[in-house]
């Protein structure tokens, strides 16, 4: 197991490993709003973003931005699955803000907690991969 894991860490390098991460987490998030059990439709939260909209419409759009940070951990240039994954970070945030205003009353902890995960996927956008990870140089000059 390990072998295969450094190679893959190898292969993407950190900023591929983490999102990977967010990869795994939003396909998560995308079956638990698309399929969402008992206990998380008696959720004052999920019922305010019920009545938004439809929860797998919500889970559709956690798929595919997992599916781009799934797709762009593999790929050199993977800026926009880092904004689309901070975006959507704080667009959740910014639900919750109105359910909060809305009066479910444990909303405001799920902004601090949305906000605080977008700030870091924006954080770790700026992290410059290492050298030997990054775009070859191209070659000047004429045939060889």
């Amino acid at each position: 197991m390990r072998p295969a894991f450094c190679r893959l860490r190898r292969r993407v390098g950190v900023r591929g490993e983490f999102l990977l991460v967010l990869a795994i987490f939003d396909v998560i998030q995308w079956y638990r709003l698309t399929w969402p059990s008992r206990e998380t439709l008696a959720s004052p939260a999920t019922q305010f973003l019920a009545g938004l909209m439809p929860l797998p419409v919500h889970g559709a759009i956690w798929g595919a931005v997992g599916l781009l940070c799934l797709v762009q951990a593999f790929q050199p240039h993977d800026q926009w699955a880092f904004m689309a994954a901070s975006m959507l970070k704080v667009g959740w945030a910014l639900v919750h803000v109105m359910a909060w205003i809305w009066g479910v009353p444990s909303a405001w902890w799920s902004v601090v907690i949305w906000l605080a995960f977008a700030r870091v996927v924006h954080i770790l956008a700026r992290v410059p991969e290492r050298p030997e990870l990054a775009d070859p140089p191209t070659p000047t000059g004429g045939a060889p």
